[in-house]
């Protein structure tokens, strides 16, 4: 990303064709390719005395090292200096958490599982699968800054240019710090896979289910008691639900450090019973609805028709809304109402 934050102007022509960065992210959100080559498992590796414990603190220490120093968490032109994203919520999921297999259910059949994604990463490398017991989900949640959510907040049609560029910048960040853990990782000779930068990615429209992805980050994030889902279908998080959502698999046991709610929906003032809509008022397509919540589909339909804005008037390849994640209750925090 340093050499796109030099192209003050060159990138900001003709996006269509010029913003490579943009364009390899699409077709790798849509069709799993582009990615760099999975790191190789380091199969001899043997552990020292001076290697620090890969325990929950290390995880949760780690990430919020690369949200506070990496420097790909970073704006380009016009917005230079400005990081992309303030400190992260992390959380774990154990492996063979009951919930995962469900999702199976839930999501769809084309949800992968912690394990059959592991598998996959196991067959790469020549090594027996782990079982799912041995294996642990990392979750991390990152809110979006002030700045940028001032800026989606005062937008009543097409998204801001601080939230188009974390819609497309924040996600390629987010891919390469994670790409960075996973490589340390397998360089000290534990199986670990981020399944949203792997060929077996992409996402579609399901029977059934609409357009989804095989591996989804938001319902991970909810499985490690991050937070739960509004009407807008965006995690309501202790930090709101204006954010990005990462997760990645381990062959490690992690402990999960937060509560899950039963209630997918406990954070939602409308779902708990107290009148609010905002996020209904704030869609400029009315895709959320008192009776059907929300429209993936005309959503759908919306966000995609943003590139065509976004080109245009930012000059990068991305498509994004949001507007519904701010200047509502929600934004920011868990609405005071149902503060405990």
């Amino acid at each position: 990303m340093g050499a796109r934050r030099k192209m003050e102007d060159r990138y900001r022509k003709f996006s269509f064709v010029t913003d490579i960065g943009g364009i390899k992210s699409a077709i790798g959100e849509m069709k799993g390719k582009g990615f760099p080559k999975q790191p190789l498992l380091n199969k001899d590796y043997s552990p020292s005395p001076n290697d620090p414990v890969l325990d929950e603190q290390w995880f949760v220490d780690t990430i919020k090292d690369k949200l506070a120093n990496h420097p790909d968490n970073s704006f380009e032109y016009p917005f230079f200096g400005e990081r992309i994203f303030d400190e992260p919520l992390v959380g774990f999921i154990r492996g063979d958490d009951p919930l995962l297999a469900e999702y199976k259910n839930i999501i769809g059949p084309h949800h992968f599982t912690p394990l059959e994604i592991m598998q996959w990463q196991a067959e790469n490398n020549g090594v027996p699968a782990p079982e799912a017991s041995d294996l642990s989900v990392v979750s991390f949640v990152m809110p979006i800054t002030r700045n940028t959510k001032d800026d989606n907040a005062a937008r009543t049609d097409w998204t801001s240019e601080r939230w188009a560029q974390t819609r497309l910048l924040g996600e390629i960040f987010s891919q390469t710090f994670v790409r960075e853990i996973i490589t340390h990782l397998m360089d000290k000779g534990v199986l670990a896979i981020a399944p949203d930068v792997t060929p077996m990615f992409n996402k579609k429209r399901y029977p059934n289910v609409g357009w989804a992805s095989p591996w989804s980050h938001r319902h991970m994030a909810y499985a490690a008691g991050l937070g739960t889902f509004g009407m807008h279908d965006f995690l309501i998080t202790e930090k709101g639900c204006s954010h990005r959502v990462g997760s990645f698999v381990v062959n490690l046991k992690l402990e999960p450090n937060r509560q899950r709610p039963d209630d997918i929906h406990a954070n939602c003032l409308q779902y708990q019973g107290v009148p609010c809509m905002k996020c209904k008022s704030r869609c400029p397509v009315d895709a959320i609805t008192e009776k059907d919540a929300h429209d993936k589909e005309k959503c759908y339909q919306r966000v995609a028709a943003s590139t065509k804005y976004c080109n245009k008037n930012y000059h990068i390849f991305i498509y994004g809304c949001g507007l519904c994640a701010t200047g509502t209750p929600c934004e920011s925090g868990i609405p005071v109402a149902l503060q405990k």
